[in-house]
């Protein structure tokens, strides 16, 4: 992979106990991560559907998920992730109230995958933020969440089952925007700068060992060396 010109406030104690090829494939992805498209997992109570979501969202570029565990709390998702959860930032809300009231305050359009919606993903436009809501194995969304939908749309099928498993759900939700989405961006990601930085920096840690402990010490020396050298 081609290194990406340098575009980082600074540089990472960690670097140079890194092989080059991994730091640019990192300093790439993170340059596709998409902060503007997000999922919402409601009240998702089998741990491998939440790693299998997880693992599509991570696979597609996004960055944040939002997990809601009003009813049956958060259970570290299995394997099946294949270590995604690492890469993504995973907020967790109590009540799907307080979900919906964070993303609306940053933005956030609501598009939720109904049975009883009229539109299709392909009759509505990708514009501004949107948040996709994947809702419980069983019941699927609650009320809540369908009155605060600002859309609503329905997955075709052309089969006899009525619904799709959830991951599959959210690939085939998210196969229709995020592309458009990305063509807005002009091909790339939209995460914020410093954002990036914060995220270089912890996945630089994974799979070192005693990676924090190491930086603290490489980071220490550094410091000692610079007031060292002011004071000669």
């Amino acid at each position: 992979m081609p290194e990406a010109p340098r575009r980082w406030p600074g540089v990472d104690v960690l670097e140079q106990l890194v092989h080059p090829r991994r730091i640019a494939k990192v300093d790439h992805i993170l340059g596709q991560r998409i902060a503007s498209v997000t999922a919402v997992f409601e009240n998702i109570y089998d741990p491998h559907n939440v790693g299998a979501c997880m693992r599509t969202c991570e696979g597609f570029g996004l960055q944040d998920v939002h997990v809601i565990t009003a009813k049956h709390g958060y259970k570290t998702p299995t394997t099946i992730t294949k270590s995604a959860d690492q890469w993504l930032t995973s907020h967790r809300w109590e009540t799907t109230e307080s979900c919906v009231a964070a993303l609306k305050d940053q933005g956030y359009a609501l598009w939720v995958a109904d049975l009883e919606a009229e539109e299709t993903l392909a009759d509505l436009p990708v514009e501004g933020k949107i948040a996709l809501v994947v809702g419980n194995e069983a019941e699927g969304i609650s009320a809540a969440i369908r009155d605060a939908a600002d859309k609503r749309y329905i997955l075709p099928m052309a089969g006899m089952v009525q619904s799709y498993n959830l991951s599959v759900a959210l690939a085939v939700s998210l196969q229709q925007v995020v592309p458009v989405r990305r063509a807005q961006l002009g091909g790339g990601g939209d995460l914020p700068l410093d954002r990036q930085w914060q995220l270089r920096r912890r996945w630089l840690e994974h799979g070192m060992r005693n990676a924090k402990k190491v930086r603290a010490a490489y980071e220490a020396e550094a410091e000692q060396t610079k007031t060292t050298g002011s004071d000669t």
